[in-house]
């Protein structure tokens, strides 16, 4: 994604948490932070088409419930982040969520992602 230390591997999503679990019988797990930098911009029409974001989520998700389908004990998952915020790396260079903030009027629009995320929960699988 954007920012240079972010690498995509959505495979770790199932390597991680499945060797954590055997190496060292760990019996729930959470993954607190995952998501993906960009450079999201709103569109004239009032939307952000974040589609990479969509990618990012849509493979990482895949990845974690071929874990969990067999048998890793994730017991959550919270995606980073819901709006777009001030990063410690990154200042406002970038935009982690799946919610744009115009950061001069504090409004909020949901972008493609958080509409490709509300499915998912709904579902409770990937849409």
């Amino acid at each position: 994604m954007m920012s240079p230390w972010l690498h995509v591997g959505p495979e770790a999503l199932y390597w991680g948490p499945k060797l954590a679990a055997q190496l060292w019988n760990i019996k729930e797990i959470y993954i607190t932070e995952n998501g993906a930098s960009s450079t999201d911009v709103l569109t004239p029409d009032g939307h952000v088409y974040d589609s990479d974001r969509v990618m990012y989520l849509r493979n990482y998700l895949t990845q974690l419930h071929r874990a969990v389908s067999e048998g890793v004990p994730v017991r959550g998952y919270f995606l980073w982040s819901l709006m777009d915020n001030f990063e410690w790396a990154d200042g406002y260079a970038y935009r982690f969520g799946i919610h744009y903030v115009d950061f001069a009027t504090q409004k909020r629009t949901p972008k493609t992602s958080a509409h490709f995320y509300r499915e998912v929960i709904a579902r409770n699988g990937l849409a």
